[in-house]
């Protein structure tokens, strides 16, 4: 059985990280060991042997007090500093229980998910003789220009065996800018939770309601999306744009939608811990994000048979969105040629229900089983 450490900055913050992160560890915790070699080590079967892996799940601060995912019971859950806290704080304050749980536990491989996880654990776990793998959820070149992005994502490396990205684009930009070694770098693809294909329904053509989920922070572009309602509502005021998250800019564009007349248009949904069932009865789906890595949410549509239209930023959609077949790629942050593009869907639902029917052509890219797959492979190479 291998120890596998999953580390993340702050698991009681909701984000693509934090969800992406337990997914992995629920399926691998649930990996049962092969029966006849479970049989030859113990005597025993499988299942009585135990899993395959044994997962632990550290998060280095707390916020809120709980896990903000559902972890299988079988993870060993760890938290080492209890509320907000910056990330001086966390390397100079977290290290050696850190170090401790890991050499306690007998972790045999660690994973630092996310780019803070990444520079604090790199640093942390520097005196562990165990191999690393710094996951970046995000994008180098969207944060490019960023000096303490470009840092945190330059020490994340540096301290790690291999680099796992999200989008082939990352990959380039890392081997370009960072000037890694042949095979430091990988893509693995996220995957579409199985909740969301078990609760996938047929498309309904017939409606005018558009769908967007994400926190309310400044790289979501949730004052993008306003712009475009704003800008769509010229055009049309048939429509109804359901925005699920929260976040800290929840009450500045609720405000925005007030001061904007759109009331009756665009309708902040509040947080779900459904999100698998809010699909249904939409027509599109909308993101209006500044950066991304590979976004879930547009994964999750494409399940859902939704065509999705999104503005082209540097990683993660054109990835995902095949231009003019399965949805529509829109230049960076032009909010009116977005809401041009976002009437005509609208008003054309035979080209929606083309749309639709493309939306699996892809799919199968991003299946659970062939991206768990890299990642069982990724471990057996890296930890024998």
């Amino acid at each position: 059985m291998k120890k596998i450490g999953f580390v993340n900055f702050d698991m009681s913050i909701r984000g693509g990280g934090q969800q992406v992160l337990c997914n992995i560890a629920n399926v691998l915790a649930a990996e049962e060991t092969d029966a006849k070699c479970a049989k030859e080590t113990s005597g025993k079967c499988a299942k009585e042997a135990g899993g395959k892996y044994e997962i632990h799940v550290i998060s280095l601060t707390h916020e809120k007090g709980t896990c903000a995912y559902s972890l299988d019971p079988r993870i060993h859950y760890h938290n080492i500093l209890p509320g907000r806290r910056r990330i001086r704080e966390v390397v100079m304050g977290a290290g050696k229980e850190f170090r401790a749980y890991c050499l306690e536990q007998g972790i045999e491989l660690l994973f630092y998910v996310a780019v803070y996880a990444g520079f604090c654990g790199g640093i942390l776990g520097r005196r562990l003789n165990v191999p690393k793998i710094f996951c970046d959820h995000g994008s180098l070149l969207s944060q490019w220009d960023d000096k303490v992005s470009r840092t945190l994502r330059r020490f994340g490396r540096k301290y790690a065996d291999r680099t796992v990205v999200l989008t082939k684009q990352s990959e380039k930009a890392y081997y370009e800018k960072f000037h890694c070694k042949p095979g430091e770098v990988m893509t693995i693809y996220n995957w579409i939770d199985d909740r969301i294909l078990e609760h996938a329904g047929v498309y309904e053509a017939d409606s005018k309601k558009i769908l967007t989920a994400g926190r309310f922070s400044p790289e979501k572009g949730m004052d993008l999306l306003v712009d475009v309602a704003a800008a769509l509502r010229k055009k049309t005021q048939d429509f109804v744009w359901e925005v699920y998250g929260e976040g800290e800019m929840f009450e500045g564009i609720q405000k925005r939608i007030r001061d904007e007349g759109l009331q009756d248009n665009v309708c902040l949904m509040g947080l779900t811990d459904r999100m698998e069932t809010c699909y249904g009865g939409h027509c599109m789906y909308v993101l209006t994000s500044y950066r991304e890595g590979l976004p879930l949410v547009l994964l999750e549509a494409k399940a859902n048979h939704l065509p999705s239209v999104s503005f082209d930023i540097v990683s993660g959609p054109a990835e995902i969105i095949e231009d003019g077949i399965d949805g529509i790629l829109v230049p960076p942050y032009d909010t009116e040629r977005m809401a041009e593009e976002i009437y005509k869907l609208l008003t054309d639902r035979e080209r929606r229900v083309e749309m639709s029917e493309h939306c699996s052509d892809n799919q199968k890219e991003f299946e659970r089983e062939k991206i768990l797959n890299q990642w069982k492979a990724l471990i057996e190479e890296t930890a024998g």
